[in-house]
């Protein structure tokens, strides 16, 4: 199922060097050139990011390259992932120079393991091969689907989840399959897949599934007017959830004080403008208590840490950014009827166990005033007490007055499929899948 992401990440992967884990040419040996040699004498050097960058460019171009495909398995095995690492061996072991693409079984295990890790390019690679040999095997249709899904080629991914939904009635194809069509717009067949998946749904989370793909449609369907969605609305149609200012682009962002303070002085008008009451704000960890101090200050309520899903004032719980959240984390995916979460930056590509109710920004990475390599020399009383003025000095900005009565007028007719202050009629936080098909990469 699209919700059901298990992800692993190469990012700022390293090792430390020593004698033991360098490889060294013998005395007088040219120097190996080729793209294997560039991406081993990387992995040598324990720069694992730039390796796996490398050596997946050469395998997507050579797929039965043996070597490729040991370096890969060398790699995740140095970030810990040991058992899909002897997966990736084990295909390695029984390619066949002739006929590789026989050891179906193989290339499936090797698939299949590289989409846990989300290397669904990877992924795609291997279940094509393995499909022109067993197209109408409905487990491969599907892992290609969910791969070509997760790489936002939907309308590829539309035609393998439809013939492994023909093949078995599956709730989980039909499911992705009206995931795709959602994401084309194509709400016709949406409604469609919604009613067949209705005979279907027996267990109580595939149930819960279903509810939310009809409050998908319905969402989708109060967009028809627009031409072209941004991410405000794929944000709304998708989770229910608000997107405090859509037309920043994560690449464009720049992590100041006046960035900070702006956003806080739009969140208040939101609230305010939707009437939605906050008595206090809680901190989630002391990385995001700097920004929760200024805004109490700023809305003039009481701050504290986090003190659970229990709490009897009407609070709002704040994050710097949701890849905090780490977990299923039941007391977050509990919707308690006081409690709304607010992240200042969503990830757009690391899926999370549930989505908040309100976010800031989307961005990829994101270093706070009171974070960084000099962390330690920096006073972050008197940071949290610069964005607390800046917030005040803005709050008659004209354009930051502009920028919230658009937020307001937007999300005020739509406060019915809303999550944030909508507890009743979302007793469970939608999971948050990286799913959004317009987002410009930086």
């Amino acid at each position: 199922m699209i919700y059901n992401y298990l992800y692993g990440s190469f990012a700022n992967g390293g090792r430390a060097l020593s004698d033991e884990n360098m490889s060294f040419a013998p005395p007088g040996a040219p120097e190996d050139n080729s793209e294997l040699g560039q991406a081993r004498r990387l992995f040598d050097q324990g720069l694992l990011e730039q390796c796996r960058t490398k050596v997946a460019k050469y395998w997507l171009e050579n797929t039965y390259d043996q070597e490729a495909v040991r370096l890969f398995a060398e790699l995740v095995r140095e970030l810990g992932r040991e058992e899909i690492a002897v997966k990736l061996d084990n295909f390695a072991k029984k390619l066949d120079a002739i006929a590789p693409y026989k050891n179906h079984q193989e290339i499936f295990e090797a698939g299949y393991a590289l989409v846990e890790i989300c290397q669904h390019e990877l992924a795609a690679m291997l279940l094509k091969e393995l499909h022109r040999e067993l197209p109408d095997d409905p487990l491969v249709n599907y892992e290609l689907g969910f791969s070509l899904m997760s790489l936002k080629r939907f309308k590829e991914a539309r035609k393998y989840f439809a013939q492994a939904a023909n093949l078995k009635d599956d709730f989980d194809a039909l499911l992705n399959l009206c995931v795709c069509e959602t994401l084309e717009r194509n709400c016709e067949g949406a409604r469609r897949l919604i009613t067949e998946m209705s005979s279907l749904a027996n267990s109580d989370e595939e149930k819960t599934e279903l509810v939310h793909r009809k409050l998908v449609l319905a969402r989708l369907e109060s967009l028809d007017g627009k031409k072209q969605l941004n991410n405000r609305d794929w944000l709304y149609a998708l989770y229910g959830t608000i997107l405090l200012r859509p037309d920043i682009k994560p690449q464009e962002l720049k992590d100041d004080i006046t960035q900070i303070a702006s956003m806080l002085v739009i969140l208040r008008g939101l609230l305010a403008g939707l009437s939605i009451e906050t008595e206090a704000v809680e901190y989630y960890s002391l990385r995001s208590r700097p920004i929760t101090n200024a805004l109490s200050q700023l809305m003039e309520v009481t701050y504290d840490a986090y003190r659970g899903p229990h709490r009897p004032d009407q609070v709002m719980l704040l994050m710097c950014w949701t890849t905090d959240i780490l977990g299923p984390h039941g007391a977050f995916i509990e919707n308690s009827l006081k409690r709304s979460l607010f992240a200042y930056s969503l990830s757009p590509v690391e899926p999370l166990p549930l989505v908040p109710d309100i976010i800031g920004c989307l961005a990829h990475d994101i270093v706070m005033p009171w974070e960084g390599a000099d962390q330690s020399n920096k006073d972050v009383s008197a940071i949290t007490e610069q964005i607390y003025a800046r917030a005040c000095d803005l709050e008659s900005d004209p354009s930051l007055l502009r920028e919230t009565q658009e937020a307001v007028e937007y999300y005020v007719g739509k406060r019915r499929l809303l999550v944030l202050g909508n507890a009743e009629a979302f007793p469970n936080r939608p999971e948050y899948t990286a799913e959004l098909p317009n987002l410009e990469q930086p």
